[in-house]
């Protein structure tokens, strides 16, 4: 059987997907390009609205194609309705269905159409991967979150946090590297959560990691600051080692401590800002990158101004805004003083704004600069590396896995570039 796979969301679906074509090829199935496949596979995101409409679009063009489709992911947990009205045709399967994606597809092949949502989670670190890209290695650390954030789909999508073994991901990480990665991203839906249901953790975890032999940087995905909070020392001291991006995500999503308090954040905005000051305190050049959601249920002007403040005193290098939107099933979709879009919009173009101002200023700050950078991937023909602090610098010259010698000539809202 010939396989294609669509992927929507954050690295750890891209992940899902690798694992997704391993299981597929090792049955001896193909990988392959839209027009010579047989199944299409849509591995989907629930977070925004938005990427929902996009992926129902999708799954209606592959309809009216009569293209055989298996839909997979988060989003087939909360509206299936809306999948079975698109493409009434279309198999469905749960996210903790991943490990039997060629179980499904073979049904699929003699005609059935399979719908399928009461699998266990299991866990599938070790499971053979197809990476997307062969330099740089996404290895899931965790499944699942402990956070109760009343605008998240994840906890009801994903359930609580299980995380995987440290001699496991140490084995992910040696198996990717002795592959030919060069860049290791460690993903979950918080980072920062690893091991707090099996007495491991993340410092611990980083300095086994960086003491694996090899040529090698390592990225951290995203992670709740109220998670980072009582263990800030000891990954500042992680952070330290030269293997370790000089990158951390931390998303603050509100200026506002009241709207933080109805997000059930389990931090404010404070304590954010001292996290942050902290870790600019021991990295000076620290590239950090946040979450703004813009116009939660009852976000007032004089809160969306606390954000504003906020952004201003930080100055982050990368703004995430994200256009509340309801998502099904979560506490937010019923709460009163939903924001009217047209006032959302507007708070957005402020904070996007705000956005390319910082960032240009942030990369300024690296004209004149030389230094190593690692090149993992190509736009429009050209190599973009990264520097240690996890900044794309496009190059004139070099090739996928190289260290090459960048000198830093201009600079701009989205990138660097290097003589």
């Amino acid at each position: 059987m010939k396989i294609y796979i669509e992927t929507y969301g954050c690295e750890s679906n891209v992940s899902s997907s690798e694992t997704l074509a391993g299981l597929i090829a090792e049955a001896g199935h193909q990988i392959v390009p839209f027009d010579s496949a047989d199944v299409v596979i849509l591995n989907t995101c629930a977070l925004q609205l938005s990427t929902e409409n996009k992926i129902l679009r999708r799954l209606s063009e592959l309809n009216m194609q009569r293209k055989r489709t298996l839909v997979m992911g988060c989003l087939t947990e909360i509206i299936k309705d809306k999948i079975e009205e698109v493409a009434p045709s279309a198999s469905v399967a749960a996210v903790s269905s991943t490990g039997h994606v060629v179980e499904i597809l073979e049904k699929m092949g003699s005609n059935t159409r399979v719908l399928r949502f009461k699998d266990k989670p299991t866990k599938l670190i070790s499971s053979p991967k197809l990476k997307v890209n062969p330099y740089v290695a996404i290895i899931p650390i965790a499944d699942g979150c402990l956070g109760n954030c009343t605008f998240c789909i994840d906890k009801i999508t994903r359930g609580t946090l299980i995380s995987n073994e440290p001699d496991h991901i140490i084995r992910e990480v040696q198996n990717a590297l002795a592959a030919g990665a060069k860049e290791i991203h460690l993903v979950a839906q918080d980072v920062a959560a690893y091991g707090m249901d099996n007495g491991a953790r993340l410092p611990a975890l980083l300095r086994k990691l960086t003491s694996i032999p090899g040529d090698f940087k390592i990225k951290l995905g995203s992670m709740n600051p109220a998670n980072v909070m009582p263990i800030v020392k000891d990954m500042i001291l992680a952070y330290n080692h030269p293997k370790v991006y000089k990158y951390i995500e931390l998303p603050v999503q509100s200026g506002s401590n009241k709207i933080l308090s109805e997000m059930k954040r389990a931090y404010t905005a404070e304590q954010f800002k001292n996290l942050v000051a902290e870790f600019r305190k021991a990295y000076s050049n620290i590239t950090i990158a946040t979450d703004v959601i813009i116009g939660f249920p009852g976000e007032t002007d004089e809160d969306f101004g606390k954000t504003i403040a906020l952004i201003n005193d930080i100055k982050p290098d990368v703004i995430n805004a994200h256009n509340y939107s309801v998502r099904p099933l979560t506490k937010a979709a019923s709460m009163p003083d939903q924001i009217p879009s047209w006032k959302i919009k507007n708070r957005a173009d402020e904070v996007k704004a705000l956005s390319l101002k910082y960032a240009d200023e942030r990369n300024e700050g690296w004209l004149g600069w030389k230094g190593d950078v690692l090149v993992t991937e190509f736009e429009d023909g050209a190599p973009i590396g990264r520097n240690y602090a996890y900044k794309p610098v496009l190059l004139a010259k070099g090739k996928n896995g190289d260290t090459v010698t960048a000198d830093i000539v201009q600079a701009r809202s989205d990138y660097l570039v290097a003589k």
